[in-house]
């Protein structure tokens, strides 16, 4: 075995293991694909819901990028629309988590960021990234959270192994803010976004 199968056999054993923090919320199933957990047996609002691995660096090593995927089904139009997370701010106390959108109707954005639960969530965790993307053609929205934990980085200069698991706390939040944002989603099918498409 060549050094890089046995970092690639080390990363699907730090992603099973970070999969193992949620059993409590959901089962974890491998999937067709390479470094990807698919989820089931859960109650979230979530459809298609996993857990993936990317490699995102070879220099010197590997970075794996951990990444939550999943969807949504709805109609929201004859137009395509890509929503994201943006930071605003760096000092803790001023910092603010702000939904903005590329084709966006103004009322979606203002229901994603007025949001009790989903923007204190997104200001409390300090994600890598949260996107929403609508396929028009699909009827669906699929979403990609980046979480500040679950890369696993494998450097051969200079030597070092390392990933930092979820605590119980950022267990709890990830599943509150999946949960949430699919809600809303669907809600928002409930509620058509008029003058859009």
């Amino acid at each position: 075995m060549n050094l890089y199968a046995a970092i690639d056999r080390h990363a699907q054993q730090a992603l099973q293991c970070t999969a193992g923090r949620f059993d409590a919320y959901l089962k974890q199933r491998c999937s067709e694909q390479p470094y990807c957990l698919e989820s089931h047996g859960h109650k979230l609002a979530a459809d298609n819901l996993s857990l993936r691995q990317q490699l995102a660096s070879k220099l010197f090593g590997r970075i794996y990028s951990l990444s939550w995927n999943w969807s949504v089904p709805m109609d929201l139009g004859q137009c395509s629309m890509d929503i994201h997370l943006a930071y605003r701010g760096w000092r803790r106390k001023t910092r603010q988590a702000l939904f903005v959108g590329k084709n966006c109707p103004p009322r979606m954005l203002d229901m994603l960021n007025h949001s009790e639960v989903l923007r204190p969530l997104c200001l409390a965790m300090e994600l890598g990234g949260l996107e929403i993307r609508y396929r028009a053609q699909e009827r669906r929205c699929e979403a990609m959270l980046r979480p500040n934990y679950g890369d696993f980085i494998w450097l051969l200069m200079p030597p070092l192994k390392y990933i930092r698991q979820p605590s119980v706390a950022e267990v709890d939040s990830t599943m509150l803010l999946i949960h949430e944002l699919s809600t809303l989603l669907r809600n928002s099918i409930e509620k058509p976004l008029r003058g859009h498409g």
